[in-house]
């Protein structure tokens, strides 16, 4: 398989299926070959867009090398069961399923039979959290703030959907897959009532060595804001994650720095800018991410450990959940 393009089934042909669609045709390494959604209207301008087949369901997997689901959370499980029934590669959007159950059963199933899977966490792959993690030595506290406006086309909570991707980057910069949830708070806006899932998350975590991090997400703001701020003792790494950069403060007169302050981190007398980049030149993430799927298909990579570490994050989100629904607020550790 190494010498010819892997030959991928997309399951999906909303907003993120065309988006994987567009990545995947137009990568070398890679042959689009079926596009399957229920609605033909859809299904069918995507595969014609790429010189795809397009079918209305999964249908057999013979000729077919690895499969991006990139249909809605709710469908995630029974096709995921499906494929690795068939002992093909699989990637999955984020989450993996639409609960902690189901997300531990695929994933056991994938590792008893050694099949690859990834998840789709595609903000491992955003230039400025790459770039802030590999400054980042030893965070004593860290916040996530991720707010956006409401989606039509998004059935889960916004736990789910948004918060996973700042407690799985919060999980890689502390190197620890289990802290305590000391709170947890959601919210439902009357705007959206009787949809799926909450509105908003407010959390606190704490992990060892009295470390703390803090995460707010919410689908109900007039202003898209992705913004990781990791607390050192000496200095401050901040990373707009919306429009990639980093900016690192260090403990030191301000006036010694001539006003070179771009925020967003407030100025003061203790504080300066000693380094501030925007990410000009970077792969799209979502291409960096199909690359990485492509070396795990290809055994390049530890496929294993890639599945591994799929499900802190989503035993983390349960937990959180778990926090805001007890009345008591007693500290929830994750299992």
């Amino acid at each position: 398989m190494n010498g010819s393009p892997v030959r991928v089934l997309l399951v999906g042909a909303g907003v993120m299926g065309t988006h994987h669609g567009r990545v995947t045709a137009e990568s070398r390494r890679c042959e689009l070959v079926t596009v399957v959604d229920p609605l033909e209207r859809h299904g069918r301008a995507l595969a014609e867009r790429f010189g795809a087949k397009w079918t209305p369901e999964v249908e057999t997997l013979a000729n077919v090398d690895a499969v991006i689901v990139a249909a809605s959370t709710g469908q995630h499980r029974d096709i995921a069961l499906e494929v690795l029934a068939q002992g093909i590669p699989l990637f999955v959007e984020k989450p993996l399923c639409a609960n902690l159950n189901e997300s531990q059963q695929i994933v056991e199933l994938a590792l008893r039979r050694d099949i690859p899977l990834m998840c789709g966490f595609v903000e491992r792959y955003n230039p400025a959290v790459c770039e802030a993690l590999s400054r980042v030595e030893s965070p004593s506290a860290l916040q996530m703030q991720r707010l956006s406006s409401h989606s039509p086309r998004v059935h889960a909570g916004v736990a789910w959907d948004l918060l996973v991707h700042d407690v799985d980057i919060a999980l890689h910069l502390f190197e620890e897959t289990a802290p305590a949830v000391v709170h947890a708070a959601t919210g439902h806006s009357s705007m959206y009532a009787g949809e799926v899932g909450e509105d908003s998350v407010e959390a606190t975590l704490e992990f060892s060595g009295s470390c703390v991090a803090t995460f707010s997400a919410n689908r109900f703001s007039s202003q898209r804001v992705r913004r990781l701020v990791a607390h050192e003792r000496d200095r401050v790494v901040v990373a707009d994650l919306l429009n990639p950069s980093f900016t690192v403060y260090s403990k030191q007169k301000l006036g010694d720095l001539r006003g070179r302050d771009p925020g967003p981190f407030p100025s003061s007398h203790h504080y300066g800018v000693i380094e501030h980049t925007k990410c000009h030149r970077y792969r799209e993430p979502l291409v960096a991410q199909l690359d990485r799927f492509i070396d795990i298909v290809q055994g390049k990579v530890d496929a294993r450990a890639e599945c591994g570490s799929i499900l802190p994050s989503h035993r983390l989100i349960a937990a959180i959940l778990d926090s805001a629904d007890q009345a008591s607020g007693a500290p929830t550790r994750v299992r």
